[in-house]
């Protein structure tokens, strides 16, 4: 019993000790992983005192015991203990965040001030350069600091991202070392890396001797790799080309993954002989169609594109074409050689009723022959049949005595063969200089226009001959009269080996529908398309040619301004007021589409008129919106997009095409005042 009340007595004075726990140096700040606090520790009892000493980690409602030893004290006793915390995951129990430390003697306990631990790495980073091509080094520097402040030991790891892609994967992935908190790395792109935009992460982190992570942070960047020309190609719809068409060609700059890229490129196009006969100035990735004259002869061509750097050729042909147009008008049968070879060998049948006769037919490029067809007054079937394609067959009325066909002679050479023809021209075209010379050349017509150009399409024509050997391709038929005269310099002729100025232009054109009727008859027709050209030359329009069209264009080249659209519907409101006084007054007809088009023309001036090259599809529109013009204006989507609002336009749709017809312009001040500028250019 005595040994039992001793026990007893033992345990009370333990449980009720009295007793102080001093915590000699708080933690303060932040800890990192890795790290240690340091926690002295002064014990001091009032009374006798045997048991345990616990220090625990308190972090976040959670709590670890990392200290624990065992104490006896005697009463008035004191004891120094020098406890530590490594900051293990082990030690921790993997607990973090703001914490305090518990001291624990018997039911006394003593707690820390607050203090942070963390496993967190500040990363500060820098790309040298933030474009890149691809095969290029990618160089980063930076620092990367512990949230405690001290400098991280330990690794770096570069990740490359395709920008807006998951990071589950990394494109790129490269491992470099920490020292002293600085890092230095380099990664080499591929070859074939995508252009676009990149994220560059750049994790900093530490690790122990089990290959387990402690501090870790990470920063990112934004990389762009560029578009790198690797090659380019020419792609072309055929390489055997027809006269009268066009090249459609495409040149493809491809990247460093076979994309496209859009830049600009230019196409040289030479002969056999290498001699240049164009030079465009193309976008590439972009389809460009290059015209083709219907007389241009057959020839091997050579194709280069460049751009970048980079070149690529192409071998193509125009191939030879024979072919004739053939047509009858006013007992008049004409067969024009519209191919680009000599078209000879060939013959003819002719068919008048029952009456059947063979013609041959030997025609250069370019020329015609005529044939006056006769027969007992009365209309008769006619049938031509030729060699080829080409047939026609038109009910005709003829005239005559019998059924005939007689070659029609002219030109040069019949007049040789009659002088006293030239010495009755000479005689006339005297007295009209004389008229001329006293009174001034002043006709009175519906929209009359001053005609005092230097030089005669037919002597035009003649110069071009003799310096070429060739007769000039394309001629109007309507201006080779002796009487109708043009100033060279309004003359425009289409080439397809041109070197010379891009510029943008507005370009009418006047399709005039009854041609063959107004050629082959007397009338006043040919007087008001004189007079039509004398408003377009006027206003310095240029003059081409083609076939039963009139493309009146107005280049800045010589305009000297490069708003030249309002000139260019004043123009055309011209024309159609002249078109329509005339067929009020006459009985000759004159039937017409009109239309008016935007787009680029590469061109020239030359001695003897202006070449140009058109690029794209400025004349094939303006021809086709001509053609569906029934004498009012209509306008190309293209030019509308730039006029003023106070041209007025209803929008119409045929054939899958959007076009507008001109209503009306209404009177700013601006357009009276351009208006009065252009009636004064053409008041008599």
């Amino acid at each position: 019993m005595k040994k039992a009340g001793l026990f007893i007595t033992c345990i009370l004075f333990v449980s009720f000790a009295s007793a102080e726990i001093i915590i000699t140096k708080q933690p303060t700040g932040t800890y990192n992983l890795g790290e240690s606090i340091q926690i002295p520790v002064t014990l001091k009892s009032l009374t006798n005192f045997y048991g345990s000493f616990n220090l625990n980690l308190i972090c976040n409602g959670q709590e670890a015991n990392f200290y624990k030893n065992g104490v006896n004290l005697i009463a008035g006793e004191e004891k120094k203990i020098d406890a530590s915390l490594i900051l293990t995951k082990d030690a921790m129990g993997g607990i973090k965040g703001n914490c305090k430390i518990k001291a624990m003697l018997g039911v006394e306990y003593a707690l820390t001030s607050d203090f942070i631990i963390s496993d967190k790495v500040n990363v500060a980073s820098a790309i040298q350069a933030s474009e890149l091509n691809p095969g290029d080094e990618i160089s980063v520097r930076g620092n990367a600091i512990k949230e405690s402040g001290k400098s991280v030991d330990g690794f770096i790891r570069l990740e490359i991202f395709p920008e807006g892609v998951a990071s589950d994967s990394a494109y790129i992935s490269q491992l470099g070392t920490i020292n002293k908190g600085s890092f230095s790395i380099i990664a080499k792109t591929p070859q074939d890396m995508k252009a676009g935009k990149y994220i560059v992460k750049m994790t900093a982190y530490e690790r122990t001797a089990l290959e387990e992570i402690t501090n870790e942070g990470f920063s990112t960047n934004t990389l762009t790799i560029k578009q790198k020309p690797t090659n380019i190609e020419i792609l072309m719809d055929d390489n055997s080309i027809n006269p009268g068409t066009f090249i459609r060609v495409r040149a493809i700059l491809h990247d460093q993954t076979g994309g496209s890229i859009s830049s600009p490129a230019t196409i040289l196009i030479k002969d056999s002989e290498n001699k240049l006969k164009n030079k465009i100035e193309i976008t590439a990735g972009e389809y460009f169609e290059i015209p083709i004259s219907a007389s241009e002869p057959p020839v091997s061509l050579h194709m280069t594109v460049t751009s970048e750097g980079l070149s690529a050729e192409r071998q193509f042909s125009i191939i030879e074409k024979e072919d004739i147009s053939i047509s009858v008008a006013n007992g008049v049968l004409s067969i024009i050689n519209v191919g680009n070879v000599p078209y000879c060998g060939k013959t003819a049948l002719i068919k008048i009723g029952e009456e059947k006769m063979s013609i041959p037919i030997c025609l250069e490029v370019g020329d015609e022959q005529r044939y006056a067809l006769s027969a007992p007054d009365g209309e008769y079937e006619v049938e031509i049949i030729t060699e080829g394609d080409n047939t026609l067959k038109e009910t005709v009325a003829l005239t005559g005595k019998a059924i005939d066909i007689q070659e029609i002679s002219g030109g040069v050479s019949a007049l040789s063969r009659h002088p006293f023809i030239w010495i009755f021209v000479i005689g006339i075209l005297g007295f009209l200089a004389m008229t001329i010379y006293r009174k001034g050349y002043k006709r009175s017509f519906v929209g009359t226009t001053k005609v005092h150009h230097k030089a005669k399409v037919h002597h035009i024509q003649e110069s071009e001959k003799k310096e070429t050997g060739k007769k000039p391709e394309n001629k109007f038929p309507l201006l080779v009269e002796p009487s109708v005269e043009i100033d060279r310099s309004s003359k425009a002729e289409m080439s397809l080996s041109i070197t010379g100025e891009k510029q943008n232009v507005p370009v009418i054109t006047l399709q005039i529908k009854n041609l063959g009727e107004i050629e082959s008859q007397k009338g006043s027709g040919k007087e008001t398309i004189q007079h039509i050209i004398g408003t377009v030359e006027d206003n310095k329009g240029l003059i081409y040619e083609n076939q039963s069209n009139l493309l009146f264009i107005f280049a800045p080249a010589i305009t000297k301004t490069f708003k030249n659209e309002m000139n260019a519907i004043a123009t055309a409101q011209k024309i159609k007021s002249m078109v329509e006084n005339h067929n009020r007054m006459f009985r000759q007809k004159i039937n017409v589409g009109i239309s008016i088009n935007y787009g680029t023309i590469v061109g020239k001036q030359e001695s003897e008129s202006f070449k140009f090259m058109s690029m794209g599809t400025l004349i094939t529109i303006g021809k086709k919106l001509a053609s569906q013009s029934k004498g009012e204006i209509l306008i190309s989507e293209k030019l509308r997009e730039i006029l003023p609002q106070n041209v007025k336009t209803k929008k119409q749709v045929s054939d899958n095409m959007s076009y507008y017809r001109l209503q009306e312009v209404k009177d700013t001040e601006e357009h009276q005042k351009f208006i009065r500028r252009f009636l004064d250019n053409n008041r008599d």
